[in-house]
């Protein structure tokens, strides 16, 4: 390499490093000319598993003389699934996609599951947290075993930790607390001898605004035996969602979107009083970090339309 080359290279190193890591990066969807659909296979800014097939968000436009016009030329729109719990035996919940993130939008009934089990469900006074219109972030869902003692007790989030107390022939007594604070305790029998899933989980129920007694934790225990004065159990199920609901109230604004309808398993958004101009070169936010970009093209007509597509200015440390 000449010695140009080498303080070429030189430069360009020294530039990066400066420069550090990118902070955002732009994930874009299919490009668009008129009407058009993006849903998760043609946006890879919604939510999406692969492995389950979930994923139902949608943006449609509908383009009247290069406008979206108010209220359903932009319109949003996401269906809670069923999903099962990593703890099969607890059953099912309905998951949901909104502005690309997962969320918790109710406990949802499993055929293929025994309803004694089902405590998630049976347990909620309000099972279903979209008719209260919102959903709640998944914290935690996990089968992987985890050994809990009287020393080591299992660390959730938001503040919370569950600690055994003691074990001894009436049960494992097991407690909740919150920023240092007990909130919550409960006699568990893992062990005994046809133990029932009852006998085995633990649950912890809240009030979230309207939204009442929702399970919020559970903590399935394997087992629990005491050795040598100390008390050691196997947690194998784990399950956590926030207990600070993420609201999704009718005429909520995101951007230059409204939600316009919120039933059991719905949310619909419109642009009501936005009209969106699709003219050349612009970026325009429409709802969360979900914005348009138009092409900066000369010719715009008949034969060459505008293109256009959505993408999502996503913040990272790329």
């Amino acid at each position: 390499m000449s010695v140009h080359g080498v303080i070429g290279s030189i430069i360009l190193l020294a530039a990066l490093l400066i420069s550090g890591p990118i902070d955002a990066r732009e994930i874009r969807g299919q490009v668009a000319t008129g009407d058009f659909e993006w849903n998760a296979q043609t946006f890879p800014g919604f939510y999406y598993d692969v492995d389950r097939d979930l994923g139902t968000e949608k943006i449609t436009t509908y383009v009247t003389y290069g406008k979206l016009e108010e209220p359903n030329g932009l319109v949003y729109s996401t269906t809670a699934q069923r999903d099962d719990l990593k703890f099969a035996d607890w059953g099912s919940y309905n998951v949901i996609g909104f502005l690309g993130e997962k969320y918790f939008a109710g406990y949802a009934e499993n055929e293929n599951v025994d309803e004694s089990n089902q405590m998630l469900l049976t347990e909620s006074t309000d099972e279903n947290s979209l008719s209260h219109e919102q959903i709640q972030t998944i914290l935690m869902d996990s089968n992987a075993e985890t050994t809990v003692t009287a020393s080591q007790p299992l660390k959730l989030e938001e503040g919370y930790e569950l600690a055994i107390k003691y074990i001894d022939s009436s049960g494992m007594l097991v407690e909740l607390t919150k920023n240092g604070k007990a909130v919550d305790s409960k006699v568990l029998m893992p062990s005994k001898v046809g133990a029932t899933m009852a006998d085995k989980t633990y649950l912890y129920r809240t009030d979230e605004d309207e939204q009442m007694g929702l399970v919020t934790i559970a903590v399935h225990f394997k087992n629990a035996v005491a050795i040598q004065n100390q008390t050691v159990a196997t947690a194998d199920g784990l399950w956590q969602i926030s207990d600070t609901p993420t609201p999704v109230k009718i005429d909520a604004k995101f951007g230059k979107m409204r939600i316009s309808s919120v039933s059991a398993d719905t949310i619909v958004l419109d642009n009501k009083d936005y009209n969106i101009a699709l003219s050349k070169n612009r970026d325009i936010e429409l709802l969360g970090n979900i914005w348009i970009r138009t092409a900066d093209q000369d010719v715009i007509d008949d034969m060459s339309p505008l293109r256009y597509y959505i993408y999502l200015d996503e913040k990272c440390e790329c």
